[in-house]
């Protein structure tokens, strides 16, 4: 076993084990959660990195001292006519092994971002065709004319990103809901729209389909999920009163269903702790916040120098 491989493995294990399991439950994470929806995404890359980059260190270990001189030992065998690669039957398994889960990942997530984008813009086109303006009339602002509504009793609110971005409200909600608290709501979802965060939940979501059988995958994509509706929460109170936004949410009650591809007012399930987190807002810490940015950046680095700097 090399240096490589040890180092990364326990990288490895290090964030899909103790880091995957304790983050969600960080207290702390309800301070700065834009800065710990960095630091997810840290830590799913660099774990990614780590289990793939230790399976091809393992592999091509016996070509060369360094990870960068096996690889070109290997593509020169390749370019030889050597099938193999110069690779005995065990590392040539462990290669074939490290590729199919590069490929099964990646592919998982060009699969989840095609079908994602599908049903988002099927689901825009009909809410087009039987939606009604929010604010009809030509005095609407391009926000206002985005805004649609669809005849349905049950309370829903929800956005759906895109080139051509939609907020989508049912008449059920708009009769819930008096001026302030409907534009809270509304101030809420087009704060996904800003932020993109159907792009930084999109991989959770992906690997959490391409790993089901992993505990912390699908915890990481549930606290991904919380994180960005905190986020979107945080924006919108710069619009609003969040005392407003936090009667909205609450007259919601449970989340409401969302269309694939849509991200909905609601959508986690914690309305309670969102309540609560508005009406008594947690004190941020700009220390906290570097900190947890420094961690990121550490995390991204570790694997790279790994791969780049030590020899096999």
């Amino acid at each position: 076993m090399t240096l490589t491989v040890v180092a990364l493995t326990l990288l490895a294990v290090a964030l899909l084990g103790p880091v995957s399991h304790l983050l969600p439950r960080a207290r702390w994470a309800a301070a700065e959660p834009r800065a710990t929806l960095v630091l997810w995404q840290a830590v799913g890359l660099s774990a990614g990195l780590a289990v793939l980059g230790a399976a091809a260190a393992m592999a091509v270990a016996p070509l060369s001292d360094t990870l960068l001189g096996a690889f070109r030992v290997f593509f020169a065998h390749l370019l030889a006519g050597d099938p193999t690669g110069g690779l005995g039957p065990f590392h040539t398994v462990v290669l074939l092994v490290a590729l199919v889960l590069t490929a099964r990942l990646l592919g998982v997530l060009a699969l989840s971002t095609w079908r994602t984008v599908r049903a988002r813009g099927r689901h825009r086109r009909m809410v087009d065709l039987v939606g009604r303006p929010l604010q009809p009339g030509p005095a609407a602002g391009t926000a206002e004319r985005e805004s649609l509504v669809l005849d349905h009793p049950a309370p829903a609110a929800y956005c759906l990103p895109g080139g051509t971005p939609r907020v989508v409200l049912t008449s059920g909600a708009v009769e819930l809901f008096d001026d302030e608290e409907l534009a809270a709501v509304l101030a809420h979802e087009r704060a996904h729209l800003a932020e993109r965060h159907d792009l930084v939940v999109l991989p959770f979501a992906a690997w959490s389909k391409a790993l089901p059988w992993l505990p912390t995958v699908r915890r990481s994509r549930t606290a991904v999920d919380r994180l960005v509706e905190m986020v979107a929460d945080d924006r919108a109170c710069a619009d609003c009163d969040r005392t407003v936004l936090a009667c909205a949410l609450a007259r919601f009650g449970a989340a409401a269903h969302a269309p694939d591809g849509a991200l909905a007012a609601t959508g986690t399930g914690a309305v309670l702790a969102r309540v609560d987190r508005l009406l008594d807002p947690p004190r941020r810490s700009a220390r906290l916040r570097s900190l947890l940015l420094a961690a990121a950046a550490t995390l991204l680095v570790l694997p790279t120098l790994a791969l780049l700097t030590t020899t096999l």
